[in-house]
């Protein structure tokens, strides 16, 4: 017997965490993520802020105001408390006690002289999934931003360039994992039926272990020996690159024995095993060079696709944002009336896309769905 016809198209997106309040008392980026995905699946996210706003507020952005805060924020209203007040703290103290989860990425040392530590919040409070994010861990005092934790934690120099020098990554890679760590964990303590109340305790040293050091942290743990900085090399096949061309630049993966079969008779490379290739990396880089220099982007391009050579083109951001939307319509950001764009999630299910709203302004309410 066959089964009803369903309509998955006109379901309405996951929402598993609605009817859930959320009390967000965390700024910059690493906190404020987390509490933003939890948004985007239901729950009710509630935005702690001094009347300064969030340390993000003061950074560039344009008429509507930061381009952080407007990144990280959406879907949650904001409400202002000044902590250092009895009559604000009993006020929070009162949020907690209806609330089924706070986010917070204060420093511990903070989170103490507020009294808002985890095991002081689980005492209160045993109902919460108390989730906090720190640089080192609850029982160290120091502050933390995501370039500190790239320095700390061995990426800037695993991501270093091809002289030994270090090398930071301006995409907050860290902060942005750590929301993802974040919020996952928070969800999943939220919506577990065996279990009433958590503490989640989330560094980002562990954080970038895990999801940037990745293979270098099980070599390291295993004493084996790591290879120096490679640049815009890939670290474990050769040649993979990014090579000059006529206009442009491309990067190419032709590393893999099967890429390099295909690759080496066009640019006419020399032929070696897998381990060969990668302890003459520069060598093998210098012959796939020689050949794209005499290309365009497109042409190469072209060739990578004929062959089935994974490549892609150095593309500025504007160009990129039009790239993409063209390949996903409703991509990147959603046009409000007013010409604010919102920040879309870029996950589709069964077609269709959640809906964020804008950050709130400071002490505003969650906004308005925008238009369609």
């Amino acid at each position: 017997m066959s089964e009803p016809f369903q309509d998955f198209a006109a379901a309405a997106v996951p929402q598993p965490l609605r009817g859930k309040r959320v009390v967000d008392l965390s700024r910059f980026i690493a906190g404020p993520t987390a509490a933003q995905y939890l948004a985007d699946f239901g729950a009710d996210v509630i935005k702690i802020e001094s009347e300064q706003g969030d340390g993000t507020r003061a950074l560039p952005g344009n008429q509507f105001g930061s381009y952080y805060t407007r990144s990280f924020n959406t879907g949650k209203e904001s409400r202002v408390l000044d902590l250092k007040s009895d009559d604000d703290r009993r006020a929070l103290e009162d949020m907690l006690a209806e609330a089924d989860a706070f986010v917070c990425n204060m420093a511990p040392d903070a989170l103490r002289g507020f009294g808002l530590d985890g095991p002081a919040l689980r005492q209160r409070h045993p109902q919460l999934v108390v989730t906090l994010v720190s640089g080192y861990g609850q029982h160290d005092p120091r502050s933390c931003m995501d370039t500190i934790a790239q320095c700390e934690s061995g990426f800037a120099l695993l991501n270093g360039n091809e002289d030994g020098s270090p090398r930071l990554s301006t995409s907050w890679p860290i902060d942005i994992f750590s929301g993802l760590y974040a919020g996952m964990s928070t969800a999943m303590a939220m919506l577990d039926p065996q279990r009433r109340g958590c503490l989640i305790d989330l560094t980002m040293m562990e954080v970038a272990a895990t999801a940037l050091l990745g293979p270098a942290a099980l070599a390291a743990s295993e004493g084996d020996p790591l290879a120096p900085p490679m640049g815009n090399r890939d670290r474990s096949t050769a040649p993979s690159s990014i090579y000059r061309c006529a206009d442009g630049h491309i990067y190419i993966m032709g590393g893999l024995d099967a890429y390099w079969r295909k690759l080496r008779p066009l640019v006419n490379g020399e032929d070696a095993d897998a381990k060969e290739r990668l302890a003459r990396a520069a060598e093998f880089d210098g012959q796939v060079e020689s050949w794209t220099l005499t290309q365009s982007c497109d042409e190469v391009l072209t060739r990578m696709a004929e062959l089935q050579i994974p490549a892609g083109k150095v593309r500025d951001p504007i160009e990129a944002v039009s790239m993409i939307r063209a390949l996903r319509p409703g991509a990147v950001t959603q046009a409000m009336p007013s010409g604010e764009h919102v920040p879309v999630f870029p996950a589709m299910f069964d077609g269709q896309r959640l809906t964020r709203t804008a950050a709130p302004t400071v002490g505003g309410p969650k906004r308005p769905v925008p238009a369609v």
